[in-house]
């Protein structure tokens, strides 16, 4: 089963509203956001998972050409900072298998023609590329062939998981690795970093940030029963803000409000879906003192 639901909150918190607006689907997985606000959700389903794009605003859905075959594909990022791509903006995906290769996707121009955005990731035409890092110099390019995509993944980012672009920098995770990789996308040179850290011992799986902030990458966990959810802020330190202590399984779908004042996340036993808000009453950007770093 599969499937993409909406939660509707007002400003105060409260929920207001849920629906199914995506069904029919199998295994969907992380997923992420386009930049006008719809969700491209990945079905997790090797050897036939695609992509759909989900409005949540018009209930409108379409299967999209982010990929370019079946897959067991995870997480979902763009860059709209890049002045060689149609509309400066290109988009990736990552897939959980062992040679699962880095997607990055390039709409055909004609697919901003319409001036409708429903066009944009569904329009024939458009280019796959397949991510090769360079071990020598420590580079990295697209290519065109998935073989040597796949190859280079198998090697050294095997089972992509989470996926996230903010000025130009693209982070992403291999779970089996227990790696953070960091793409400088102007400078075409890439790291990689443990997320082995304190109680974040376990393998990292989807990533987010709130909308706006650079500072603080948060992180999933998955592969045990103590998975928690962690931050990492940009000098590279990592502190645990959720325990997951009483749930036998990973954690999931993280999100924040637009104001920063509530975060919202999910552990797969049961299907429990939590709020969390500071009791200071701040946003989750906003001042921390005393914060206990692994």
């Amino acid at each position: 089963r599969g499937g993409v639901g909406v939660l509707r909150f007002a400003k105060n918190g409260d929920l207001i509203g849920y629906d199914m607006t995506l069904t029919g689907t199998n295994k969907n997985c992380g997923g992420g956001r386009t930049p006008w606000n719809t969700w491209v959700s990945c079905e997790e389903d090797e050897p036939i998972g695609v992509c759909y794009e989900v409005d949540p605003y018009t209930k409108f859905t379409q299967q999209v050409l982010v990929t370019d075959r079946g897959g067991n594909y995870e997480s979902f990022a763009f860059d709209n900072q890049d002045p060689t791509a149609p509309n400066n903006t290109r988009y990736f995906v990552t897939e959980d298998i062992e040679d699962g290769a880095l997607i990055r996707y390039t709409p055909h121009p004609d697919a901003y023609k319409t001036n409708n955005h429903y066009d944009i990731l569904s329009t024939g035409g458009g280019a796959h590329e397949f991510l090769l890092l360079n071990t020598t110099d420590m580079t990295f390019a697209w290519s065109t062939n998935r073989t040597e995509g796949e190859i280079n993944a198998f090697d050294l980012f095997p089972n992509t998981e989470g996926i996230d672009c903010h000025n130009r920098i693209l982070n992403f995770v291999s779970k089996n690795r227990q790696k953070l990789f960091t793409l400088d996308l102007e400078m075409q040179t890439w790291s990689e970093s443990s997320t082995v850290s304190g109680l974040f011992d376990l393998q990292p799986d989807q990533l987010t940030r709130i909308i706006g902030d650079g500072d603080i990458l948060y992180f999933a966990e998955d592969g045990g029963d103590d998975s928690d959810i962690h931050g990492r802020d940009s000098t590279g330190n990592y502190f645990t803000i959720v325990r997951g202590d009483a749930y036998p399984s990973e954690n999931t779908g993280l999100a924040f409000s637009p104001d920063g004042m509530f975060f919202y996340a999910a552990f797969q036993t049961d299907s429990n879906i939590f709020s969390f808000w500071r009791a200071d009453g701040l946003p989750f950007n906003g001042t921390v003192a005393d914060t206990k770093y692994h």
